[in-house]
């Protein structure tokens, strides 16, 4: 609205609601359909964010992987506080 001239630069920040600043600052993909072929599964978003990394199943693998370089997915069935050191070194969080 504000680049076809109905609204000016201050009117338009003004519609930005809190929410949408937190979708933005979650990491996203640029090209999904670059990635496409290699997606095995798709779940319900928790929150918005994109992640890519090796899929491991316990906090411990999670740290020991991220230690060695490896990016890493958490899934678990439900996470617990002592997946928490996991939860930190993953990229992102599955559970189902």
């Amino acid at each position: 609205m504000e680049a076809e001239g109905l609204i000016d630069s201050d009117a338009a920040v003004l519609m930005v609601e809190p929410r949408h600043l937190d979708q933005l600052l979650h990491p996203m993909f640029e090209n999904e359909k670059a990635y496409q072929r290699y997606v095995i599964t798709k779940g319900l978003g928790a929150s918005p964010g994109a992640a890519v990394g090796k899929l491991v199943f316990t906090a411990a693998d999670a740290e020991a992987w991220q230690a060695r370089g490896e990016a890493v997915i958490l899934a678990r069935q439900e996470t617990s506080p002592e997946d928490v050191g996991g939860m930190h070194a993953a990229q992102g969080i599955l559970t189902s």
